[in-house]
């Protein structure tokens, strides 16, 4: 029963397996892409210019199809012709055109319009006063165009409903009426993200100049013909054109085929116009962002799956040992009948098709059991099934009993020998350790030299298995040392407990290699799982202070010098500073030139904010202006690139690297950056760009809800606001990360039933021996307590030597996973997290494998006792 319901739990846990590493890599896909903004979501193109415009007739058109029909059409083909699955993960493209900058000459140096023009916009749109706009009229040799704008535009602005400005007043007027005023169908729609200043105005107020303020307003989507390269207008035209990604269509399974197709897709231009038809987009170059997550996940997936498998591969060497003890259990039940068979002339054959009945009964129908109980599961639970190689453990487990069984029959049939005396297996003993030494090495070595590669490694996996049959080995050579030593001490004393029990360890060892095995392996399972997981712990945790660089992390709009100020006046703010988006920047370095992405900051505000903690300033480094060249931080990339080179410059100002942070800043998780002092903004850049981050130190008595409340107050309720402590829950709360950490539990929690299952099969195993001797001490006159003092000698030196050994090479283990594979995709770090040891997580490791095989095995002892002498002596068969 117990080899039965052991292969049913082995053949579930197998074949639940991959089952479970497939929802959990769709889990972390989903997780992963459902967190992205619609900007990082979906795949965008901008052009500084409009879509091409056919003949039209009449002119000014007042079909949408007539200005934008080609365009449409073009934009659809790209999509519908784009490789597999993206035809069905990207939705019709939506496309905006705008002509922004222009002042209107009612007040134009503190009013400027922003005119856009979008297919459907208006299903984006609830009118709250006036209607939406028609087409473009012409009108006094000029054109009159309605539009409509937001509430908080209008108001803004101060524009009512009806009434009219002008962005030209000579011979050719261009009139704009405000036809009516709307808000968002949806706040929350995609859309908006991609518009951002339409709902809220642009307001730029630093105090050196009057308020100036620049309104989105929606026109007609047919009377951009009007609007692009209007003679006297002036502004800067743009288009964005966008494919909405629906990542709940992207599946594990085709992962990588849509990081392939998504790769062909931004990897060149897509020919939208025709040079014959004349100004206007002739193409369109793509940009998916969403394609370094997928790739993440899939990094991330791979790890995973190379963890798990190094984890699991201890205990499945265990499980087949536990098997085999098991077996030797069945067929020492079996031994009297089956030696009065073969006595009466059965053969070798006849006994093992005998054996091979009871293995199936104990085998095949657990095995298909379990199987089909996770099978059952998982299409009901989860949706999701197996495929045929993922059946093959299950088989495999179903035939392991009937093979050794059947390879072990004829010892079952034979008369049995005691195994301590001769020595006999010596060499034979050296000759195996040495072949399981130099395969463990050569192994450890590959790894190294060789390097891991993505997803179930089988170097990586068989690697510590190898290891730990050689702590084994030498445990098995050590511990005898030790009690040799006992058993000469305990010959002077009065007591025969300890002279009797080290004598029979030292000479009739019941333990050995399997359960030796299981436990080195069992302890060192529940080491390395407590530091991996305290690693990864501790990771996410410096990832997380590092992405914050502060208390508080403010993004999701563009904030002002003013607003700024306002936040450092805020009540419970110590500090506060703002850092720029990312400007490209061209790095010369001895002549060569390289691109990077550029960060403005005030170095002395960026200093306080951060302190001496994380972020983006390496601690004690300081890039405020002085005299000598300017002073720059890089990042690792970058400083790779730059290789230590003393002819640096950035945009042609020379510069000097006096710092490098590696691994995550608050502006996201670009590789290849620089950051200077606003000093130099304007000869680096050619002007002093608008801050998209904003980082804010807390005093120590401050309420931080308040002080969110009086942020969102400042700067709207749209921005997003972080702290280092909720961008770690977000990690670890990830299905990654916890499908890591439950793998890592799960691991030591089956190997302390293996080793339990070890100790109390290795006890059953020898019950028979340890019930003569004890049967021949009783009559002696010895105490009850023998017994259970006979079974503490047996398991008691080899397991103390087993658990020393399998803690120093639990500890080791580590090592070898962190040097060999990368974990960074599960702290979202650029740097690898490092070895640490948590006291508290391993207590929980180590002290529940501990407590659990420490249970199993007391109830071994606990039956070990219940042996009656007279049965013992009547069944004895001399050796």
């Amino acid at each position: 029963m117990i080899v039965a319901a052991l292969v049913l739990v082995l053949s579930f846990i197998a074949t639940a397996a991959p089952i479970a590493m497939g929802v959990l890599g769709d889990a972390a896909l989903r997780d992963r892409l459902a967190g992205l903004s619609a900007t990082e979501r979906d795949v965008v193109a901008d052009s500084p210019s409009f879509p091409q415009l056919p003949a039209l007739d009449p002119y000014p058109p007042t079909e949408t199809g007539a200005v934008w029909g080609e365009f449409a059409a073009a934009l659809e083909d790209i999509r519908t012709s784009a490789d597999s699955p993206l035809p069905t993960v990207l939705g019709p493209a939506h496309a905006v055109a705008s002509v922004s900058g222009l002042p209107i000459l009612e007040d134009p140096a503190t009013k400027l319009l922003t005119m856009a023009f979008s297919p459907g916009y208006e299903s984006e749109l609830r009118m709250t006063e006036g209607e939406l706009p028609g087409p473009a009229v012409e009108e006094g040799g000029g054109y009159r165009v309605e539009v409509v704008m937001s509430a908080e535009t209008a108001r803004e602005l101060e524009w009512a409903v009806g009434e009219q400005r002008h962005l030209r007043e000579d011979d050719a007027p261009y009139v704009v009426v405000l036809s009516g005023v709307f808000e968002a169908a949806d706040p929350r729609s995609d859309f908006w993200q991609h518009v951002r200043s339409v709902i809220e105005p642009q307001i730029f107020d630093d105090g050196n100049r009057a308020r100036q303020v620049t309104g989105t307003a929606f026109a007609h989507p047919s009377s951009s013909a009007t609007a692009w390269m209007y003679d006297g207008l002036g502004g800067r035209a743009g288009t964005t054109v966008w494919y909405p990604a629906d990542v709940d269509r992207i599946e594990s399974d085709d992962a990588e085929q849509t990081v392939a197709a998504l790769n062909k897709l931004t990897s060149v231009g897509h020919t939208v116009g025709s040079s014959a038809q004349g100004a206007g987009i002739l193409s369109l170059k793509f940009d998916a962002e969403i394609t370094a997550e997928i790739e993440l996940a899939l990094a991330q997936a791979a790890t995973t799956a190379g963890v798990i498998a190094m984890l699991v591969a201890g205990p499945v060497g265990v499980a087949v040992a536990v098997l085999i003890l098991g077996c030797r259990l069945i067929l020492e039940s079996r031994r009297p009948g089956l030696r009065l068979l073969s006595a009466r002339g059965a053969s070798l054959g006849q006994l093992r098709g005998l054996l091979t009945v009871e293995g199936a009964l104990i085998g095949v129908v657990p095995a298909i059991v379990g199987a089909a109980l996770a099978v059952v599961i998982g299409a009901v639970a989860f949706g999701a099934a197996p495929g045929a190689a993922g059946l093959v453990p299950a088989l495999l487990l179903a035939l392991a009993p009937i093979a050794i069984l059947v390879v072990l029959a004829p010892s079952a049939a034979e008369r049995q020998v005691r195994t301590d005396l001769g020595r006999r297996g010596s060499r034979l003993r050296l000759i195996s350790e040495g072949v399981i030494t130099g395969f463990a090495g050569v192994a450890l070595v590959l790894l190294f030299v060789r390097g891991y590669s993505d997803g179930v490694d089988l170097l990586l996996a068989a690697t510590p298995l190898l290891l730990s049959l050689v702590a084994c080995l030498v445990t098995l050579r050590v511990y005898p040392l030790p009690l040799s030593a006992i058993l000469a001490r305990s010959r002077a004393s009065r007591g025969a407990d300890v002279f009797l029990g080290s004598a029979r360890a030292l000479r009739e060892p019941s333990i050995g290699l399997t359960p030796v095995l299981a436990l080195v392996v069992g302890v060192s399972v529940a080491v390395s799982s407590g530091i991996l997981l305290s690693a990864l712990q501790n990771g996410v945790a410096e990832a997380s202070r590092a992405q914050i660089g502060a208390d508080l992390r403010i993004a999701g709009a563009t904030f002002t010098r003013d607003e700024l100020e306002q936040v450092k006046a805020v009540d419970g703010v110590a500090a506060a500073a703002g850092i720029s988006g990312a400007d490209s920047v061209t790095l010369e370095i001895g002549g060569d030139r390289r691109g990077t992405s550029a960060f403005v900051v005030d170095a002395a505000d960026l200093r306080a904010v951060q302190g001496d903690g994380p972020g983006m300033l390496p601690p004690g480094v300081s890039i405020e202006p002085s005299d000598d060249p300017m002073p720059m931080v890089v990042a690792g990339a970058t400083a790779d690139i730059i290789d230590g080179s003393d002819e640096v410059s950035a945009g042609g100002v020379e510069a000097e690297v006096v710092g490098v942070t590696r691994g995550p800043v608050p502006t996201g998780a670009r590789e290849n950056w620089i950051t200077f002092d606003s000093f130099y903004a304007d000869e680096v850049l050619g002007l002093d760009p608008s801050d998209r981050t904003v980082l804010v130190r807390l005093e120590a008595d401050a309420e931080r809800d308040a002080v969110e409340q009086d942020l969102r107050t400042i700067l709207g309720t749209q921005v997003r606001i972080d702290t280092a402590a909720e961008i770690a829950a977000r990690i670890e709360s990830g299905p990654a990360v916890q499908g890591v950490r439950g793998a890592l539990l799960l691991a030591t929690g089956v190997a302390a039933m293996l080793s339990a299952l070890a100790i109390a099969m290795t006890l059953a195993l020898a019950a028979g021996p340890r019930a003569r001797v004890l049967a021949l001490l009783r009559t002696l006159g010895a105490p009850p307590r023998s017994g259970a003092s006979l079974a503490l000698w047996e398991i008691g030196p080899p397991t103390i030597a087993a658990v020393v050994a399998g803690t120093v090479f639990g500890a080791l283990v580590p090592l070898v996973v962190l040097a060999a594979v990368d974990l960074r995709p599960f702290t979202g770090s650029s740097v690898a997290p490092a070895y640490v040891i948590d006291p508290a997580i391993l207590a929980l490791t180590l002290g529940g494998f501990l407590a659990l095989a420490t249970l199993l095995t007391a109830i071994a002892l606990l039956v070990s006792r219940r042996i009656r002498a007279a049965g013992a002596l009547r069944t004895v068969e001399e050796g």
